[in-house]
């Protein structure tokens, strides 16, 4: 009966055992995926079905991991090289991008900053033309960009974004401290938000987690 237990946890969930039944690896080495290099997360510890101290179990995609992990260090992989394969997958994921736009290299580093914080994916541009082709590139959801750039102006990047087949579905939030700006401008441009500077963070994460979660409904069938 014990077992029956054990095997219905294991549908969604192995422990360390598991894994090395399956992977030629040593608990030394899993121990170190683990703690030094976070290719997946601590095992939560529970007591063992059968009374026999505790157990570690991890969650079943950590095996899928490890199983990735041995078959690149085989193939010659490094650890660094391992890592930015892993990372560039879990971008590629991920419905959380953010392409900030703006000139101002310290307000854009805080921004990224607060996004990341917030389990966003972000890249930066500091001007119109790197914009345009970084969002044709990294493909974000959700474009925050400032009017007042160097070269092509804001609302420019925002036309040619919405006007490319490959970008026109972004949604854009367009920020400026000029007061020569109104909304009306930025709707005509293509803009889907307009936000003053001094912007607030938690107003901007709130939108930007509603442009998501809309996304998300809009992506996957119920």
């Amino acid at each position: 009966m014990d077992n029956s237990n054990n095997t219905n946890h294991n549908n969604d969930r192995v422990t360390a055992a598991d894994i090395l039944k399956v992977v030629p690896i040593t608990r030394k080495t899993l121990w170190l995926w683990q703690k030094k290099y976070d290719f997946f997360p601590d095992p939560v510890k529970e007591a063992h079905p059968g009374g026999k101290g505790i157990v570690g179990y991890y969650p079943a995609w950590v095996q899928e991991r490890c199983k990735q992990v041995y078959a690149l260090q085989k193939s010659g992989h490094t650890i660094s090289m391992i890592k930015e394969i892993l990372k560039k997958e879990a971008e590629d994921k991920s419905s959380k991008k953010i392409l900030i736009v703006d000139d101002e290299k310290k307000f854009a580093t805080l921004l990224k900053k607060f996004f990341v914080k917030n389990d966003y994916v972000v890249e930066v541009a500091f001007d119109g033309l790197d914009a345009g082709l970084k969002a044709a590139h990294f493909q974000p959801a959700i474009i925050l960009l400032d009017i007042n750039l160097p070269g092509l102006n804001g609302l420019e990047v925002c036309k040619n974004l919405k006007n490319n087949p490959r970008t026109k579905n972004m949604t854009v939030l367009i920020i400026s401290a000029s007061l020569q700006y109104t909304e009306k401008a930025v709707t005509a441009a293509g803009g889907d938000m307009f936000f003053k500077k001094p912007v607030n963070f938690s107003e901007l994460l709130e939108k930007c987690n509603e442009v998501i979660a809309a996304n998300e409904k809009i992506t996957v069938p119920s």
